[in-house]
């Protein structure tokens, strides 16, 4: 058995554990591998690791910060966000609005309704010659103003002329036959005394004349048509007025009563609206004023003339005709106007429709104090209008309120007034 001894184990052990050259090579070349390979594919995934903790580490700097705020306002209310920074007082943040100037809630004649017409004159015909002919002259255009027995067209007198020159003949024949049957009739007057001609002869004598006489009387009466029929070749004006429409021209061959010119008479002016079904029995009791569209700084007053009783077959609507009362000069037919039905007294204030707003039911309006505070007023809406509301509530001539955006208001807000460039 041989022996060995520690000298010899522990040599035994060294030469185990240290690396021989050969592993030392070998190790080297495992390393710079690894090294090779990390620096390949190594990189991006460290980028994307240093990413992915630079993310979790800000969110979780963001909640530490809401849990922070969170604690520290529910300890403090105060301390929150305001909801609006109108409604913040002291801060001179202040809501920008458009006001309205109450009116006198004790003015009287307030808008009612209103309704579009035309402006028409109240005397319109139309003109036409008596007989039928051909139009050779015309002596007004349209627009022209005409007075009493002015000259306004001519037709052809020819035929006219031939049919009096005829007439006039036949009316003196029928005059020489009744000379010729009356001095017939008084040459056997004397002759029936003395019994030299019968009475039959003398009564067949005193018919002829008095059938001459009653011939000649026709024949005046056909002189006298035919001259009249010459002389409305000529057209003329019955009395003073406008021409609006020129119907006829030179040449045209017209029957007679055929209208050849549109004419107004007189200075008397209507608007000529159509009454709504509901309004026909209070129309006559209301003021009206008028006012024209393309005359905006006039408004005339005017009274109801006529009422048609029949409504229209189309519009179901009523004609009436408001007669204006001292109208101007310069107004031209066919404008158009718009009659102002009024009540008597004002039953309310009228506001715009916009200012209202609505709270659980309660319709109100917001007033604005002097030091931009608001205020709310409760109101009692008597009717609507096209464009306002009649109202009725504890208002006063000149308060000032929020015309729009009424709705996103309440008592906190701070305005100012926006106010138009002079």
């Amino acid at each position: 058995m041989v022996r060995t001894s520690k000298s010899d184990e522990a040599s035994t052990n060294d030469t185990e554990g240290s690396p021989s050259p050969h592993d030392e090579i070998i190790d080297g070349l495992k390393k710079r591998e690894a090294q090779r390979i990390i620096q390949r594919s190594g990189a991006p995934l460290v980028r994307k690791l240093f990413s992915i903790s630079f993310a979790i580490a800000a969110i979780a700097t963001v909640g530490s910060v809401i849990f922070g705020a969170y604690q520290v306002s529910s300890i403090n209310p105060m301390r929150r966000i305001p909801d609006s920074p109108a409604a913040v007082s002291g801060n001179g943040t202040e809501l920008l609005v458009r006001a309205y100037t109450v009116p006198d809630p004790n003015q009287v004649g307030r808008y009612q309704r209103s309704l579009a017409g035309t402006l028409q004159p109240r005397y319109q015909s139309p003109l036409g010659f008596r007989i039928g002919g051909k139009i050779i002259a015309r002596h007004v255009e349209t627009g022209d103003r005409v007075v009493q027995g002015q000259l306004l067209m001519q037709l052809d007198p020819e035929d006219s002329t031939l049919q009096s020159e005829v007439a006039h003949s036949d009316w003196i024949a029928a005059r020489s036959q009744l000379a010729q049957m009356e001095a017939e009739e008084n040459r056997m007057r004397p002759l029936v005394q003395n019994k030299s001609v019968s009475k039959s002869e003398y009564d067949i004598a005193l018919a002829a004349r008095d059938t001459a006489r009653a011939r000649l009387d026709a024949a005046e009466r056909r002189k006298q048509l035919a001259e009249n029929q010459k002389s409305y070749c000529d057209l003329k004006a019955d009395h003073d007025g406008l021409v609006t429409v020129v119907l006829g021209e030179i040449g045209q061959v017209v029957a007679a009563g055929q209208p050849v010119i549109q004419w107004m008479q007189g200075q008397e002016l209507e608007a000529v609206v159509n009454v709504p079904e509901s309004m026909q029995r209070e129309v006559s009791s209301l003021g009206a004023e008028i006012t024209f569209w393309s005359r905006p700084g006039i408004l005339l007053r005017s009274r109801l003339r006529e009422l048609s009783p029949i409504a229209n077959p189309q519009s179901r609507t009523y004609d009436a005709r408001f007669q204006i009362l001292d109208p101007p000069s310069d107004l031209a037919l066919g404008m158009t106007a718009t009659v102002h039905l009024m009540t008597a007294v004002s039953s309310g204030i009228p506001i715009p429709m916009s200012a209202i707003a609505d709270r659980g039911g309660q319709p109100l309006v917001w007033k604005i104090n002097p030091n931009g505070s608001l205020q709310s007023i409760p109101i009692t809406i008597v009717r609507y209008e096209s464009e306002f509301a009649i109202v009725k509530g504890n208002l006063v001539q000149g308060d000032f309120l929020v015309s729009a955006g009424v709705q996103r208001l309440d008592s906190t807000c701070k305005v100012r007034v926006w106010k138009e460039a002079q």
